[in-house]
């Protein structure tokens, strides 16, 4: 009875070791565990994606454009700036100078935009042009935007414009929209609508970036057409030279610049509504056609 007693005792002492002993190897595994998941966490990818800054950069743009605007001849250098306004905002300022037809247009615009270059953009825009062959301008104002998904962008431009020139003044509602697609990271296809001085036009586009060794910032050459009411036909194109970070050209466009939309400016001033010159009388006064009313009109200067 005695040996049974103190057999008890031995066994019992094994067994209160045993359970200390695994214990503390328990635990200490279990700290080991939750230590390097700790240390996984801190040098891994945070929960939440990154949200890029709305300019990647101070960047810029021009381009080298010619074409035709309803038969008359274009030519004009267009230029713009885009700059950071804190992390989530940008500002762009575009800038044009060129002759139509021999005569002198120029102007500039404004974005102020806010942009997540992984979703999309929403902004305010303004713009002035002048045109010397009417003694004109046109001037806009509206709001932007543009949506990405994948290889797919969809961008809209809503507002008024106002309209003068040497006989007259007009406040209208325009509107562009386009779809984009990226064929690849440096070609994009795009088709859209324009209605602007009171004409719904189609709008077809390309623009290509070339091999960046050509131009370390990159250069793209691009193509664009509009095809309207009343036989308005437009067709440009030329080369543009990026200023700023090397990146594709799909990149550029959602996290560098937005379009440059000054050459529109010209769909609307185009159809001013001034009659034909030669239907001056030797009593000075306008007895002809008017462009923009089709109808006949006796106007004194």
């Amino acid at each position: 009875m005695i040996v049974n007693l103190e057999f008890d005792r031995v066994s019992m002492a094994h067994f209160h070791k045993f359970l200390l002993t695994s214990t503390c190897l328990i635990g200490g595994a279990a700290f080991a565990t939750a230590s390097f998941a700790a240390d996984m966490y801190l040098e891994g990818t945070p929960v939440e994606p990154t949200i890029l800054p709305a300019v990647s950069g101070i960047n810029g743009k021009f381009a080298l454009n010619g074409g035709v605007f309803d038969e008359d001849g274009l030519g004009a250098v267009t230029g713009a700036l885009s700059l950071p306004v804190g992390h989530s905002f940008g500002l762009q300022l575009d800038g044009m100078a060129g002759v139509v037809d021999g005569d002198f247009v120029g102007g500039g615009g404004a974005h102020l935009f806010w942009r997540d270059p992984n979703t999309a953009l929403l902004g305010v825009y303004g713009s002035y042009t002048h045109f010397d062959s009417v003694d004109g301008y046109v001037a806009r104002v509206g709001v932007e935007g543009e949506y990405y998904w994948e290889n797919w962008t969809v961008s809209a431009l809503v507002g008024a414009e106002f309209v003068e020139d040497d006989l007259d003044d007009e406040t209208n509602f325009f509107v562009f929209s386009d779809l984009s697609y990226y064929a690849t990271d440096n070609l994009e296809l795009s088709v859209g609508h324009r209605y602007s001085g009171e004409r719904h036009a189609a709008a077809l586009g390309v623009e290509f970036q070339l091999d960046q060794t050509l131009f370390s910032s990159g250069v793209s050459l691009f193509a664009e057409g509009r095809l309207g009411e009343d036989d308005y036909q437009a067709a440009w194109g030329g080369i543009r030279f990026y200023l700023g970070e090397e990146k594709s050209l799909i990149r550029r466009h959602r996290e560098d610049d937005p379009d440059f939309l000054g050459l529109e400016d010209l769909f609307t001033i185009d159809e001013a509504c001034v009659p034909d010159s030669e239907a001056l009388g030797p009593d000075e006064y306008f007895d002809g056609f008017n462009t923009c009313t089709k109808e006949d009109i006796d106007y004194k200067v």
